[in-house]
């Protein structure tokens, strides 16, 4: 990587809230708005439910506790405030403002109070994302630091071209066809110390020392010696400048990754890390949907300025027929003044993501980088459905039994658990518990032998039958394969075919009772978790 850069960690003083969804615009901020606060209350009821249901479950029961008019610099009213609160608890808030005759959540947070508590109705001024105000007689007060405000246009030339937001809940609940998907890490949120690389990164080892390699960060290591120790490897500056061009605190970027080998090294583990620039919304969709953790270095951004950040998560939000899409990255920024998880629009922010790491301790010697099956294989590891044998090695083009079947899809289904068990022959099996789980859930069959099979070689056809039950899968076209034709499991092919999981293997058969291999699993499996219900089948 020619390009070196060195990164300054600012210390915030401001107080930090969430924003989502922002996008650039030039469009007047001082246009009154013609939206009414009954209006705006509908748009956040309807994002309210969206979110509710689909990522943050402890909004379904809050209730709008505060509603606060928010006003520009020049006292027009300009947005609408709805603090969110469950009993005693305070669950974040949300603004909504007019834009282009759109109503649109500007800003939202998912935990505390807001900004404006303890400001009085027609004192409280919004200039956008992170910029609060109060209107005090003459004089306008930062709620951020407290302190007074000379001028009015305070805002200044960026100020002004910011902000026209593109979350539309009113469009959403008009179309009733919106995709919504989330992820979101378990990933530590640690506070500053001795560099925001060292930091940032530090959150994405100590994830990975809670999901199978302990000892990236041991028991009686505190989160500041690993960081330290982590900050000592990226030779991280201490506070002199020396080594940085007088960058306090800094680290050169192509210092990160050799940092993060040899610690993977000195901890007994091997690792996969890449540096890439050009980062794009799928990139960190696919990397965070296999369960890995991004670290991002963010430079001339209006908040963080130059810094660097964990991504641990994303929010999508499609509605097909508008033809809009809207996306969100969820940040861990090692800010103790912030929230635990920041939402930032993508599209927005993307101009600043100059550069991001991919890590993926998940190394299998037969399965390298450009495997056929590479991807699915590393999602299904990174989500703990399908590992390996514990060797170095997955046994990709190794059969799979019945009974790694059930274990497969009881990791992902998480059905409940039960003590019946109709199978005379599986209590031998490391995985009864799944098989017998699955089964009550209806999706294998007890056959009049009450036999299982646990050991026996999963074939396509039973692959077909499970996956159409395990993911309630419907046939969207009528194709048949010639050796399907008065098969028991013909139907289940056919949904498989139709939603694109399974192709045949040539001359027009699928091959019903041929062996499925634990590499054809993971595409089999991966492509049913992330259904494309747009997806349209050809003849056969």
């Amino acid at each position: 990587m020619g390009k070196i850069m060195k990164i300054l960690c600012i210390v915030p003083i401001l107080i930090g809230m969430i924003f989502i969804s922002e996008k650039r615009s030039f469009a007047s901020e001082n246009e009154i708005s013609t939206i009414t606060k009954e209006k705006a209350e509908r748009s956040a009821e309807i994002y309210k439910e969206i979110v509710s249901e689909k990522a943050y479950p402890q909004w379904k029961m809050a209730s709008f506790s505060e509603k606060k008019t928010l006003y520009d610099l020049d006292g027009k009213v300009n947005s609408y405030l709805f603090q969110l609160q469950n009993g005693d608890q305070e669950l974040g808030y949300i603004i909504i403002k007019e834009k282009n005759n759109k109503l649109s959540v500007t800003e939202s947070t998912r935990e505390g109070g807001n900004p404006y508590k303890y400001v009085k109705e027609g004192e409280a001024i919004y200039a956008g994302p992170l910029k609060y105000y109060q209107r005090k007689k003459e004089k306008l007060i930062d709620l951020n630091t407290s302190k007074v405000t000379e001028s009015l246009g305070l805002a200044g030339e960026r100020d002004k071209k910011a902000n026209n937001y593109s979350f539309n809940p009113s469009k959403a609940s008009m179309v009733g066809e919106e995709i919504y998907n989330s992820r979101i890490l378990d990933v530590p949120d640690y506070t500053w110390y001795v560099g925001c690389v060292p930091t940032a990164f530090g959150n994405i080892v100590s994830y990975w020392a809670q999901n199978g390699f302990p000892n990236l960060h041991r028991s009686k290591e505190t989160e500041n010696q690993l960081i330290d120790h982590l900050g000592n490897l990226m030779e991280t500056d201490r506070g002199t400048g020396e080594t940085t061009g007088g960058v306090l605190y800094g680290t050169w970027t192509h210092k990160i990754e050799p940092a993060l080998q040899k610690h993977w090294k000195e901890r007994g583990y091997t690792v996969e890390i890449s540096w890439k620039e050009q980062l794009n919304y799928s990139s960190v969709q696919k990397e965070l949907s296999a369960g890995r953790p991004v670290g991002l270095i963010v430079q001339n951004h209006p908040i963080y300025d130059i810094h660097s950040i964990t991504v641990v998560g994303y929010e999508e939000l499609v509605i097909p027929d508008l033809k809009e899409s809207y996306h969100t990255a969820i940040v861990h920024d090692t800010w103790d003044t912030t929230p635990k998880d920041v939402y930032l629009d993508f599209e927005a922010n993307i101009k600043y993501f100059t550069q991001y790491f991919t890590i993926n301790p998940y190394i299998f010697n037969d399965v390298p980088k450009g495997y056929w099956a590479y991807d699915q294989i590393m999602y299904m590891a990174g989500n703990k459905i399908m590992t390996g044998y514990g060797n170095g090695y997955f046994g990709a083009q190794d059969n799979m039994t019945r009974e790694q079947l059930a274990a497969f899809l009881y990791r992902y289904l998480k059905p409940v658990d039960t003590n019946e068990n109709p199978y005379g022959d599986i209590n031998d099996s490391p995985f009864k518990k799944e098989i017998t789980a699955l089964t009550k859930r209806g999706i294998f069959s007890v056959n009049s032998e009450k036999k299982f099979n646990p050991k026996n070689t999963a074939t396509r056809a039973e692959i077909a039958a499970v996956l159409t039950k395990a993911f309630n899968l419907k046939v969207k076209a009528n194709y048949e394969f010639n050796d399907m034709k008065g098969h028991w499991a013909n139907e289940s092919v056919k949904a498989l075919y139709s939603n694109g999981i399974a192709n045949g293997i040539g001359n027009k058969n699928f091959g019903p009772s041929a062996n499925v291999t634990r590499e054809q699993m993971a595409m089999f499996l991966y492509k049913a978790i992330n259904l494309d219900p747009n997806y349209i089948p050809v003849p056969i």
